[in-house]
């Protein structure tokens, strides 16, 4: 796995021009900047003071207790290295800080733990970029279909000079939330009940249950579904009744929430690599100190493959484990489905300038970078 690295200087600078340029959204770069002070009555996870050894005879070091929130459940792979990454900062900054992990959304809603980043009462959260479109729409470049062809491309594009500007220049002056890191969450596939698709027009007329955003029902439409917005809770049941045919998720969520049990294959789409982001309060980020900040954005680099390695694995397994369970597993050819989301990319967003804008710097990147 590559370090993070900057981009050349000249297209760097083509592409910071499109991606600032051209965010909007209902936040956009008027939004209010977070308050000064958060209501520290209200802090479920608030920094506390006290002591911690600085280890080997050293001198006392005054601890800070910062909250981490995920929305993922305790088993999961983020919430379980999060744990790790958690330790190894309190080791590494020498107790100086020390963040206790909350999984399981235990602490609010992603939109609310937003809120909390804000006001500087929650410290970490990991949630996705689309939940930053109010600030920047075209932060969901990342959500489009085949926005990515891996991983290591993804996380090319987020230590561009361009996505660096949207993410921690206007996001973070119009949020108060700065991202530190994507996090692999999987590649995103298709399931299906009664039908064996290996393009798009195979899923023409069939209903594929898709999130209330917009992104989302781009997404499916490029599958060649009929999007249908439906709450994860009550996706279970809208498959076994047949009010959806299918889904798209990664495949240790399809086993998670085991829709294996009313659907009838799993199609290799790959159609997404799903991202996470490691988002901190401004505030706080700029409380703690030089070193502490670089112990941070270290544990960070270290742990990102680690993570990307475990999903990848679950992934593996997963597939092996659907089998078993009775899905027959499809690897269609992917240049239908890419063509098509082209049409659909275009034909949704190619007349908005901004939109326009952000997909041409992310096109323009894929075509010069190299591994």
């Amino acid at each position: 796995m590559k370090k993070r690295r900057v981009l050349g200087v000249t297209m760097a600078v083509a592409m910071a021009a499109g991606l600032l340029s051209g965010c909007s959204g209902s936040g956009g770069n008027t939004a209010a900047p977070a308050p000064a002070q958060g209501n520290q009555d209200q802090q479920p996870a608030a920094e506390s003071s006290g002591e911690a050894a600085a280890g080997n005879g050293a001198e006392a070091v005054e601890a800070r207790e910062l909250s981490w929130y995920l929305g993922e459940a305790e088993s999961h792979a983020w919430s379980q290295i999060s744990y790790d990454i958690a330790k190894e900062i309190e080791e590494k900054s020498g107790g100086s800080l020390k963040i206790k992990v909350y999984p399981g959304a235990t602490l609010g809603t992603q939109a609310e733990a937003l809120d909390m980043l804000r006001t500087g009462s929650l410290a970490f959260e990991v949630t996705g970029p689309s939940i930053l479109a109010s600030f920047c729409d075209q932060v969901q470049v990342y959500s489009l279909p085949y926005a990515f062809d891996d991983a290591e491309q993804a996380y090319a594009y987020f230590a561009s000079e361009a996505s660096q500007k949207m993410y921690n220049e206007t996001i973070l002056n119009a949020s108060g939330v700065r991202t530190l890191d994507v996090w692999y969450y999987g590649d995103r596939n298709l399931t299906i009940k009664g039908k064996e698709p290996s393009q798009p027009s195979d899923l023409s007329g069939l209903s594929i249950r898709c999130m209330d955003t917009p992104i989302s029902k781009t997404v499916v439409a490029a599958l060649g579904g009929n999007p249908v917005p439906i709450n994860m809770s009550e996706l279970y049941l809208s498959l076994q009744t047949g009010v959806v045919a299918g889904q798209e998720n990664p495949v240790p969520t399809i086993i998670a929430q085991k829709f294996y049990e009313v659907q009838d294959a799993v199609v290799l789409t790959k159609h997404s690599v799903h991202l996470g982001t490691v988002e901190v309060s401004e505030q706080i980020w700029q409380s703690l100190t030089e070193e502490e900040r670089r112990v941070v954005t270290e544990v960070l680099d270290k742990y990102r493959p680690i993570i990307e390695e475990r999903i990848r694995k679950e992934t593996e397994e997963g597939l092996e484990t659907l089998k078993e369970q009775g899905m027959k597993v499809i690897e269609p050819d992917l240049a239908p489905f890419k063509e098509n989301a082209a049409k659909v990319i275009q034909d949704t967003l190619g007349g908005d300038p901004a939109w326009a804008a952000a997909i041409e710097d992310l096109n323009t990147f894929k075509e010069n970078w190299k591994k």
